[in-house]
């Protein structure tokens, strides 16, 4: 395939992560909906979220391994299928242990897209590509975010929430055969793409570089989905908003992450400092945080400097050789994806005991400051030893 071929497994890794972030956030506009029709409290529809980011988050380090093993293709294709199943058993889901565990596939399922489509970045992009490439591949989630959070509540209201989420599952049946048409992984030089080693695992983990990026994506993206997860029903209980209104405005976010993500990689590529945007990004955050304890209109000025946070997966990238890629990113997900594990449920605690979500997005901000605490001691790859 042409160098140019990399744009094509680029769009359809892109068009396959939209429909991850659909998936992320299509629940968050539902909650006031499940907390008056089944008398759950916000703790438990925290729980009913974070199902989701459990298996994702249980699936990343396997997936990163049996993508380095078995090629980006057949394991984007196995998982999706299961994205497709969860999403029709959560549409006809009745209890809450139904819906929790048809979550929990949802989220096994989207957990086979992101860490292969970094690796067929590194395949297909030059180093100084990767950063743009991955912003606009982040992109995709601003885009499917956006979808969830303004299309779901506005199918619901006129179809029911379950045929509204039910739909989400049609786009899955159409990405199934791009990705058997169109992924395909570079072959080198030497005739085929790089295989992994034996312990690939194992040298990910020595690797001491590694564990601060670990420790500031676990906080900076577990209070992201916090916030995100319980904004549309903090506008409702505060701006009496309808929950289409809410899901509107909450939106405002990841529309404004699909300019930040691209802009951040494109940024870090020409600044050649890829640690120096992920900081500023956090210091933004920490503010923005803080601000949604008194103010609403917010929501469209985070979305626009959440865009550095993309940029410690590039650094990662350039850590580890290219056979090593699916197993790092592995790694640094899992650990991202911890966060949004068990902070959603803490707010969702804040809000039950106090009876504010101020409060609660208050302790989004300490964990986003201690995230930046964080960010300071990452090790910034040398760019001139990066691998082509």
């Amino acid at each position: 395939m042409p160098p140019s071929y990399r744009w094509v497994i680029l769009a359809v890794c892109t068009l396959a992560f939209v429909e991850v972030h659909v998936h992320r956030l299509a629940f968050s506009p539902l909650i006031p909906t499940f907390v008056a029709d089944l008398g759950i409290t916000y703790t438990t529809a925290g729980t009913i979220q974070t199902a989701y980011f459990w298996t994702y988050t249980l699936f990343q380090v396997p997936v990163g391994i049996l993508t380095d093993r078995w090629g980006a293709r057949r394991v984007m294709l196995v998982f999706l299928s299961l994205l497709g199943l969860g999403a029709v058993l959560f549409a006809a889901s009745r209890t809450y242990p139904e819906s929790a565990g048809a979550r929990a596939l949802i989220g096994a399922g989207a957990a086979a897209i992101w860490v292969p489509g970094t690796r067929l970045i590194t395949e297909w992009f030059p180093p100084d590509e990767r950063g743009r490439a991955t912003g606009v591949f982040s992109a995709g989630g601003g885009v499917g975010g956006t979808l969830a959070l303004v299309g779901v509540p506005w199918l619901a209201d006129r179809l029911g929430w379950r045929l509204a989420y039910g739909a989400t599952a049609v786009p899955v049946l159409v990405l199934l055969p791009l990705i058997v048409v169109f992924v395909r992984a570079r072959r080198s030089s030497g005739g085929g793409a790089p295989r992994p080693t034996a312990g690939t695992l194992g040298r990910v983990l020595a690797t001491p570089a590694i564990w601060p990026y670990n420790l500031t994506v676990l906080l900076a993206y577990g209070a992201y989905f916090s916030v995100v997860t319980f904004l549309p029903a903090f506008f409702v209980a505060r701006l009496r908003l309808s929950a289409a209104e809410a899901g509107l405005v909450t939106s405002l976010i990841s529309a404004g992450t699909i300019v930040s993500w691209p802009l951040a990689g494109y940024v870090s590529d020409r600044l050649g400092r890829p640690k120096a945007v992920y900081l500023a990004s956090e210091v933004a955050n920490v503010a923005a945080c803080a601000a949604f304890a008194g103010a609403a209109a917010i929501a469209a000025a985070m979305g626009l400097v959440v865009g550095g946070m993309v940029t410690p997966y590039v650094m990662v990238m350039d850590m580890f050789p290219r056979e090593l890629a699916g197993t790092a990113m592995g790694v640094l997900n899992a650990s991202c994806f911890a966060g949004g594990m068990f902070l959603p449920v803490i707010l969702g605690h804040v809000v039950d005991v106090t009876g504010s979500f101020p409060a609660a997005f208050l302790v989004a901000a300490g964990v986003q400051a201690a995230a930046l605490i964080a960010g300071c001691f990452v090790r910034e790859p040398d760019a001139s030893r990066r691998d082509a």
